[in-house]
């Protein structure tokens, strides 16, 4: 039934424009002939004549052809305007794409035939100026549909991952934005296409368009007014039955394609590297001995409809070269939100205060520039979602292909699915076709392209069984005994404590880091109340369920602590515990 749907109007629209195209050349030259004129329709001239002595059959033909030409010119400009100023907003945000927006709703509020009319008006009789008066009036409507479809993309994961991999604005808006809302822009362009056609007709009728010696099926229905009260009611029937049916066609085959099939959409595009004369701002060739990352008095407020989310609040962290550094703590405690702003990818909007310095440079609140030349580099980061961080409709092997050469690195593929136990053939599979470990391994292979002395791995054993967990840790602890310093996020106490992988051990809890210090003794001996009701909602120390509920982040007390959801009796003063040194443990 989809099929004969498509079908149907396509056929229709061929014919049409077969006729559009041929008829005019197998009749061959025609002349004026007023022996003939306003004929009714016979076999010899099908739709008549007109007050000329014109076949009205080849003169509708010209007449289409004209107006097609003229349509599918005035669709194509206004999609490429509507579909670049889209991009722009969504792909600046903030200021640009408010100023960008009211503009556009600026220009669509405009009445479209009055616009085109003084357009025109300046230049009678020109196709350009008709082409151009239909164009401006037709780009608001696309711009905003384009702008929707690539919100709604950027802040998908392997645009995160573009942005790590140092692709700058300009980059993601051309290589996934605006290929992703490529469906739809066509889409626009095809319902454009009847619009355009009873704009230019309807300048045309009203002597605004091409002069009448010019057919199209405006200027033939101007025409045929004066024609009619003479009776020769086919000069206004069959014009108008062209123009109708071909408005049919269009619509119908838009309506169809409305919703196009994947195999059909244009594929994401890879993720690029810095900008051409960009070099990176540090050396990929291992981290140095020493402090990597050193976070202090960190807080993060970010947005939430005229409220505050209290992502982080003074929070102090340091990772160093060599050392798995685990963060753990319950689901929206803050911690995907703190591993954003070690990779520059905060909201916008976003109030930050306090200290975010790598390799000794300040970044937090640094420019775009800036953060590229370390995404990638300097900081990789493994999203919580792997299958998520990769474009569907390329193979993997394509995709790291294309970030080891945006990164500079002359590393192959296979050695980088090497470096993480993945077999070489899994570089010819699409990101669906692997399993969960081997997604988490490819995301992992894509974060370590660049060689990075720093590796934020997010989750990356959410959703694996124990063994498969188990393999991912031990990744992660060999990439830390090569000199990579490792942040670890996990809500997963239970794989951290059976597989000892961690040097430190960070809890966080409602934006705060609670208690730090050596993982072996704050899994032995936990010096914080949550802490230590984490420890005992574990199967293997007994699976107590942690009393109350997390505490919601948005307007959060200051003074909030767990000895809230304990009824106040708490063991540490406000909440945390001192740092264990690091000779206390491992």
């Amino acid at each position: 039934m989809r099929d004969a749907r498509r079908l149907l109007p396509a056929l229709l629209l061929g014919a049409l424009v077969a006729y559009a195209v041929l008829a005019p050349v197998l009749a061959g030259p025609t002349s004026v002939d007023f022996g003939a004129a306003l004929r009714p329709p016979s076999l010899a001239h099908p739709f008549g004549t007109d007050h000329s002595g014109h076949d009205l059959f080849v003169r509708v033909a010209q007449g289409l052809r004209v107006s097609l030409v003229v349509a599918l010119g005035c669709a194509v400009v206004a999609v490429a305007v509507g579909t670049s100023v889209g991009a722009v907003a969504a792909s600046r945000g903030g200021l640009v794409d408010a100023a960008v927006m009211r503009t556009t709703d600026g220009v669509n509020a405009l009445p479209h035939l009055l616009l085109g009319i003084v357009v025109v008006a300046f230049f009678p009789g020109s196709l350009v100026a008709i082409m151009a008066s239909i164009a401006v009036t037709h780009w608001p409507q696309v711009a905003r549909v384009m702008r929707a479809e690539m919100l709604a993309v950027r802040s998908s994961a392997y645009v995160d991952a573009a942005y790590l991999a140092g692709a700058s604005r300009g980059q993601v808006a051309r290589e996934h934005l605006v290929p992703t809302a490529a469906p739809q822009a066509l889409v626009a362009l095809v319902m454009l296409v009847p619009h355009a056609v009873w704009h230019e007709a309807t300048l045309s009728f009203l002597g605004l368009g091409l002069p009448p010696d010019r057919a199209s099926l405006g200027t033939l229905l101007e025409i045929a007014r004066g024609d009619v009260l003479t009776g020769a009611w086919w000069t206004l029937v069959f014009p108008a039955g062209v123009l109708v049916l071909t408005t049919l066609a269009v619509s119908g085959l838009a309506r169809a394609s409305r919703r196009p099939s994947p195999r059909c959409e244009r594929a994401f595009g890879p993720v690029f590297g810095p900008e051409e004369g960009q070099t990176p701002a540090h050396s990929t060739s291992g981290a140095a001995d020493g402090d990597v990352v050193q976070v202090r008095g960190l807080t993060l407020r970010l947005p939430a409809g005229g409220r505050w989310v209290h992502a982080a609040t003074d929070v102090d962290l340091t990772l160093r070269a060599g050392r798995v550094t685990a963060l753990v703590g319950e689901a929206g405690c803050g911690k995907s939100v703190l591993t954003s702003a070690l990779c520059g990818l905060l909201p916008p909007g976003t109030r930050a205060t306090g200290s975010v310095r790598i390799h000794d440079d300040e970044l937090l609140g640094a420019p775009e520039p800036a953060w590229r030349a370390v995404r990638g580099r300097v900081v990789g980061l493994s999203l919580q979602s792997a299958a998520a961080s990769f474009t569907p409709v390329r193979t993997v092997g394509a995709q790291l292909a294309e970030t080891l050469d945006a990164l500079g690195s002359t590393a192959g593929v296979a050695d980088l699915l090497g470096r993480v136990g993945l077999d070489p053939a899994a570089a010819d599979r699409y990101p669906h076709e692997l399993s969960g470990g081997m997604a988490q391994r490819a995301a992992l292979a894509a974060a370590l392209a660049g060689d990075p002395d720093v590796l934020l791995a997010d989750e990356p054993t959410a959703g694996l069984d124990p063994a498969l967990a188990a393999q991912v840790l031990g990744l992660l602890r060999e990439v830390a005994d090569a000199g990579t310093a490792v942040l670890l996020v996990t809500h997963d106490l239970q794989a951290l404590e059976t597989s000892g992988v961690a040097d430190r051990l960070a809890v966080m809890y409602a934006g705060r880091i609670v208690e730090e210090g050596p993982a072996d003794a704050v899994l032995r001996a936990p010096r914080h109340e949550y802490t230590a009701a984490l420890l005992d909602a574990l199967p293997s120390r007994g699976l107590v369920p942690i009393p109350g509920t997390p505490p919601e982040l948005t307007d959060l007390d200051p003074a909030t602590s767990f000895a809230d959801r304990l009824g106040g009796a708490g063991r540490t003063a406000h909440g945390v515990a001192q740092e264990v040194p690091d000779g206390a443990g491992r």
